[in-house]
């Protein structure tokens, strides 16, 4: 018997594996009658997997548990409400060439996906790091790929033709490659896999960079200081994320430089001389005043066990700033162009202004529900994220370092679903770390506390 529950949850881990590595791969256009390849492949390969638990059910191998929370039942109706919409498109035909379906067989792939996740209870066993690393190891493929493109490849368009129809696919699935790099990164005990995963991050930030989407840039930004608060502060966390963090800005910085005083790229990208200045001034006041803190630590202390608690409200108060500027410069809106070009504004000004205009420019997903599944679609959707929200916060805990990454993967997507249409490639990735993130039963880190003072405290 226990032999069979483990074939059940083989086909499960198979299924998220293939998801989150091999399936983003898919990026060439084709097309199976009015089927891209894509949507094809994600309906056939989640429903295959769910028929195949389902036979087990009979023998009392594998269990289906039905919708027993909010979450559970709201997520079932929409997935019941595409079937109908499907139904309802083909029978109208009357044998003729139906309409297109596609959304809805993306629905109902990533509702399968969805019970098949929280019923098996895969989520109450350990997080595999594979999850991660076969992200990455495939990651690297793409990243490849990309930079062939961007250093004069042109025969790599037919093979990244779906991540190239847009500025936002590209970062959405670089931003996911980037949080999961970061994470094996500073968690990683291993000398030579700390190598490797700094070598496929750098690579990520120059890809990223150089797609140079605005959002996807700040959204970075953003998700380095949320590391710090959303996991146990140790100083060794913090001087990991903050090294990746300071190699990231130097990037950031020295862009201009690449893209203006060199013929290497072939990418149509502009970076400011003048804003990257200014941010190269931002980034060293930032460092002085935390290499300030920094070096009050007391020398031969185990940075593993040093929790710096004032460093954790210090990061809290700079998430909630980047925050309330990001949400100022999108209110601002068009009003930013009427700025003076006097020394500093025009910097603020080639910040804020492509900022806006991506934002503007983009179409959300919540859009695209409303275009392609009407009012009752749209809603079931809003309250699937609502419900979300909600349980991650439940979810959430200082003391469970996975659950919190994952709960920071879930929450870039559900910013990214309110700015871009988003990637049918790293769509599934992402759902499946939103709903590890909603329902992962990780056991909390017990520590025993102690209070000490730094040096030069009274």
């Amino acid at each position: 018997m226990e032999n069979q529950k483990n074939k059940a949850d083989l086909t499960i881990h198979i299924l998220i594996i293939f998801l989150t590595g091999i399936y983003p791969l898919f990026l060439f256009e084709m097309h199976f009658e009015s089927f891209a390849i894509q949507h094809l492949v994600l309906f056939l390969c989640t429903m295959g997997a769910l028929f195949y638990c389902v036979l087990r059910i009979r023998s009392g191998e594998w269990n289906l548990n039905f919708p027993c929370s909010r979450m559970d039942f709201m997520v079932f109706v929409l997935t019941g409400y595409s079937f109908v919409r499907i139904v309802y498109k083909i029978v109208i035909t009357n044998g003729e060439k139906p309409e297109s379906f596609e959304y809805e067989m993306v629905i109902m792939a990533l509702g399968a996906l969805y019970f098949l996740l929280t019923s098996r209870l895969v989520s109450k066993e350990t997080f595999k790091e594979i999850y991660f690393d076969i992200l990455l190891y495939c990651g690297l493929i793409v990243f490849a790929i990309l930079l062939w493109k961007y250093f004069g490849g042109e025969e790599a368009d037919c093979v990244l033709a779906v991540l190239l129809k847009d500025r936002s696919g590209i970062s959405s699935y670089m931003l996911l490659i980037c949080m999961a790099g970061i994470w094996q990164y500073v968690r990683c005990g291993d000398k030579l896999r700390t190598i490797f995963y700094m070598g496929v991050l750098i690579t990520g930030f120059l890809v990223l960079l150089v797609n140079q989407s605005r959002l996807g840039i700040w959204i970075m930004v953003i998700v380095f200081i949320a590391v710090v608060v959303v996991q146990r502060p140790t100083a060794e966390l913090i001087k990991r994320d903050m090294t990746l963090f300071s190699i990231y800005l130097f990037m950031l910085c020295n862009m201009s430089l690449l893209t203006n005083y060199t013929d290497l790229l072939y990418a149509d990208i502009t970076y400011d001389l003048e804003q990257s200045i200014c941010l190269d001034l931002l980034a060293a006041t930032g460092g002085i005043i935390f290499f300030n803190y920094w070096s009050r630590i007391p020398a031969g202390m185990d940075l593993k066990r040093l929790v710096m608690r004032k460093m954790h409200r210090g990061y809290c108060f700079l998430l909630r700033l980047i925050c309330v500027i990001f949400i100022g410069v999108i209110l601002g809106g068009n009003f930013w162009s009427g700025l003076p070009n006097s020394l500093g504004m025009k910097a603020v000004k080639d910040f804020a202004i492509p900022l806006v205009d991506e934002v503007h420019q983009g179409k959300s997903v919540f859009y695209l529900c409303f275009e392609q599944f009407g009012v009752i679609g749209s809603l079931l959707i809003l309250i699937i994220c609502v419900c979300i929200i909600s349980e991650l916060k439940k979810n959430y805990s200082l003391d469970k370092p996975v659950t919190g990454m994952l709960i920071l993967i879930a929450a870039v997507f559900l910013i990214q679903l309110l700015f871009w249409e988003g990637s049918i490639s790293a769509l599934p990735a992402y759902w499946i770390y939103t709903v590890l993130a909603v329902s992962y039963k990780e056991k909390g880190e017990k520590i025993i506390s102690k209070k000490m003072k730094f040096e030069g405290e009274e």
